[in-house]
C-alpha cells in the first residue's frame, strides 16, 4: 500500500516529508529529526525529554555561583604564581575541583545553563586575580604608564581560564 497523501513537516511548514516523530507522530522534516537509540524525535519531544534531567532551581545557580567564585578567585591566585608550564597541567585541574565544587553545593542538581554560570565565575575569578595588582597600584603616586606590561597580560592566567573553563564545560554539561 503507496501513501501518496503529502504531508508537511511541523516545524517548516513548506518542507515535504515522509517522516514522523516516534514519539509524538508529528511529521518532520530531515533538519528537524532528532537521531535517538530508539529513532527519530522531534526537537519537542527531544527537549521534553531532557528537561526531566534539569532539576536546578535559581537558588541553585546563586550558590553554584557563589561558590564558584570563591573557588575560582583562590584557583586563580594560585595559578597566577606557579607559571605557565604548571599552568598547562593544574589548570584542567582547577576547572574540575571548581565545577565539582559547585556541584556538590548544588546536592548534584543540574542546570541547563549550570556550565555557564561555573564558567563565568571562572573568568570573572581570573579577571580579579590579574587586576588586583593593578587596582591596588592606582591608589599609589605611581603612574599607570609605569606599570610593566607582563603585569596587564598574564598568558599564565590565560591558560588556566581557557583549560579551566573546558574541564568544567565537559563536568557540567
Amino acid at each position: 500500500m503507496v501513501d501518496d497523501e503529502v504531508i508537511y513537516c511541523s516545524f517548516h511548514p513548506n518542507v515535504e516529508t515522509r517522516l514522523r516523530c516516534n514519539r509524538c507522530g508529528a511529521p518532520i522534516c530531515a533538519k528537524c529529526a532528532v537521531q535517538t537509540p530508539v529513532g527519530f524525535r522531534c526537537p519537542q519531544c527531544v527537549r521534553s525529554q531532557q528537561a526531566v534531567f534539569y532539576t536546578a532551581t535559581p537558588v541553585d545557580y546563586a550558590i553554584a555561583a557563589v561558590v564558584g567564585l570563591v573557588a575560582s578567585v583562590v584557583a586563580a591566585f594560585i595559578m597566577g604564581r606557579v607559571g605557565i608550564f604548571l599552568a598547562l597541567f593544574l589548570g584542567p585541574l582547577a576547572g574540575g575541583a571548581i565545577a565539582e565544587a559547585a556541584r556538590w553545593a548544588t546536592g548534584r542538581r543540574r542546570g541547563r545553563w549550570m556550565w555557564l554560570v561555573v564558567s563565568g565565575c571562572i573568568v570573572v575569578g581570573a579577571l580579579v586575580a590579574a587586576f588586583y595588582p593593578v587596582l591596588f597600584l592606582l591608589f599609589t603616586p605611581r603612574p599607570l604608564i609605569s606599570l610593566p606590561l607582563s603585569m596587564l597580560f598574564r598568558l599564565d592566567l590565560i591558560i588556566y581560564v581557557v583549560l579551566a573553563v573546558g574541564t568544567a564545560y565537559a563536568r557540567l554539561r
